[in-house]
């Protein structure tokens, strides 16, 4: 009888309090979601354009133009095609925004003969090898028109005054 009462008191005191540790190993506790800090890093940016932001423009386009006509000659695809001429035509905006109107005057037949070639690739994206050819000769007469009278030492004159 002893022995009953015994093992009734064990029982209680395991059933009064529970399987806490057990049950705490099979279910997932919730996770604290803690917003990260948000750091602004002000910074002031020079209102006319260096030489050295000037240049980084320059190289982009000279670069993007060279790896369209690279994609055209290889047969490379649609996709590399369009997006050298969106990257050629997205940083020849940012070198117009440096100069003064007369500058942008200057530049802007290249930058439409660009965008005239943008709209005509989108409307034929396969194309036969003689238009192909053609669309290469067209990007190597734009950078090359593009090189000669755009380089650093020779626009200077179109850059805004303080």
């Amino acid at each position: 009888m002893k022995k009953h009462i015994l093992v009734i008191l064990i029982l209680a005191v395991f059933l009064s309090s529970g399987c806490y540790s057990f049950r705490k190993k099979f279910v997932r506790s919730k996770k604290e979601s803690k917003e990260s800090p948000v750091y602004v890093n002000f910074k002031e940016y020079p209102t006319n354009p260096s030489r050295e932001r000037y240049s980084e423009y320059y190289l982009f386009i000279r670069g993007w133009l060279d790896d369209l006509t690279t994609a055209l000659s290889r047969e490379g695809s649609f996709k590399r095609q369009k997006r050298a001429v969106n990257e050629a035509i997205m940083n020849m905006e940012q070198i117009m925004s440096f100069f003064t109107v007369e500058g942008q005057q200057v530049l802007y037949p290249i930058y439409d003969e660009l965008r005239q070639f943008r709209e005509e690739l989108i409307k034929n994206p396969s194309m036969s090898e003689l238009r192909r050819n053609s669309y290469i000769k067209k990007i190597e007469q734009i950078k090359r028109s593009f090189e000669a009278d755009f380089n650093f030492s020779s626009v200077g004159r179109w850059f805004p005054s303080e």
